[in-house]
Formats: structure tokens, sequence, C-alpha cells
């Protein structure tokens, strides 16, 4: 029996012209990576594995709708929904990513709620889930979306939309194939995403991957899906059984 292999991807914010840091200038930072690397055989092997690709949908619904509205003050983000329509022939992003997923013949699931997640791998019972990776923003937990307050500042979204690391507990180390059977690692592909990887890893009894720092996701395009790691950032690998790896830690490094 094939294993599962979940891919979960967080939503970007609504587009903010006056945030500090320029968050989601792109609406497709955390779908985009796991796509372009699927057009090698890097990504995973079919005859092994299934691919489960879960999606934050309330994020991509909202930023479609401010985008679609917004031609003014982000003409730039306006026009990447007039191409999904007149150019990809799609409704919106979302009609966009499950056509992705069709087209690559993986198990598509949108999620509402962050809950959605452990439910997921709660409901797969006989199938085993062989590696989680995650694309979105993180600070510890896992965050399915981002908001800004009233000064522009990027803050958390609700609680609804946050995979905490204390809610590890709610998945069973059995739902996972072990480590000594594993072949590919678990890896969190967002900003400090250290402390939600070495809870997994220790929870689980596998190995799992994540920041110490901020990652950038500005040039997925140029490196065929690849995260790259800011300057001062560390990529770590976690096991139960041996010390922390540093894995990376240049600025600029592609993390694999």
């Amino acid at each position: 029996m094939k294993s599962a292999f979940i891919i979960l991807s967080g939503g970007p914010s609504k587009y903010n012209p006056k945030d500090p840091d320029r968050h989601d200038q792109s609406w497709d930072n955390f779908v985009t990576p796991p796509l372009l690397r699927s057009s090698g055989a890097e990504l995973h092997d079919p005859a092994t594995e299934d691919v489960h690709w879960l999606v934050y949908e309330p994020a991509y619904k909202d930023r479609w709708d401010s985008d679609t509205t917004h031609q003014k003050s982000a003409p730039t983000q306006h026009q990447h929904t007039v191409d999904i329509k007149t150019k990809r022939k799609r409704l919106n992003y979302i009609d966009l990513l499950k056509a992705r997923a069709k087209d690559r013949g993986w198990k598509y699931e949108g999620l509402s709620l962050a809950q959605g997640f452990w439910d997921y791998i709660n409901k797969l019972k006989s199938t085993k889930v062989s590696r989680v990776w995650f694309y979105g923003h993180a600070r510890n937990d896992l965050w399915l979306s981002l908001d800004h307050d009233s000064s522009n500042e990027a803050v958390s979204p609700a609680s609804s939309a946050i995979v905490t690391v204390i809610d590890i507990k709610k998945v069973a180390p059995s739902s996972f194939v072990p480590q000594k059977a594993a072949t590919h690692p678990h890896k969190f592909f967002g900003c400090n995403t250290k402390a939600f990887a070495e809870k997994w890893a220790s929870a689980f009894s596998v190995f799992a991957e994540g920041s110490d720092g901020k990652v950038g996701f500005e040039k997925i395009h140029d490196n065929s899906g690849k995260v790259v790691l800011s300057s001062g950032a560390e990529w770590y690998q976690y096991s139960k059984a041996v010390a922390p790896r540093l894995l990376h830690s240049k600025v600029g490094d592609q993390v694999n």
C-alpha cells in the first residue's frame, strides 16, 4: 500500500501596499513551490507515495476578492486575476489550484480551519503518512494566513488558522512511517519553524527540518520551487535519537 505524502499550503494575506516588510506581494508563494518541484522526478515516487495537497482555502478566497477589486492600489496583483480568468480560463485562485492538482494526479483537500489538518491525518487510518511538508507563514506555530494591524504591521491570524505546536498531540505516532523505514524527512518551509520541526521529530520519531530565522520565497521561480535562507537564518534537521544537524547557514542558500 502506498503511503501519503501530505503537503500543507498556508495562504497569503490580503495584499497591503503599506506593509513595511512587503509581505505577500504575490498570491502564490505557498502553492507554486511544490508545483514547480513536481515538474521533475525529485518531489516523490508515484509508485510508493500519493500526494495529498491540503490548501487553506479562506486565505485564497479573501485574496482573490481583494485582488479583483483593487485595480488602482494593487495593479500587479489585480493583473494576476485577469490573467487567470483570460489566459488560464479559471474562475479564481482555488479553481486554478484544483486544476493543477488534477493535472498531477494529486489528491486535493480544501481546509477551512487549522483543525482540519489534524482531522485529515486521523481519518487516513490504514494509510501511513510518509512525510509532511508545510509552506506558509510561521512563528514557532504554523500560520495558515496572515493579518495586518492598524499600523499595517503583519500579525498572526485568528487562532482557528494556526496549527500549533501544542496540538501535535492530536495525532498518534502510529500515523507515520517510522524513522527507520522513511526515505525522506518532514520539512516545514516557513520562517521560524525550528521549534515546530523539533517537536514534530520528537513526538513522531521522524526526521524533521525547519528554520531558525527567515526564509525567502522571492526566487522560487528561478530556483525550481526552492526557498532560500535570509540573512542570519539557519536550517536544521531534527531527530529524536540524535543531536540537531545544521544543514544550511549561508544567506542565499537554497533549501532542498
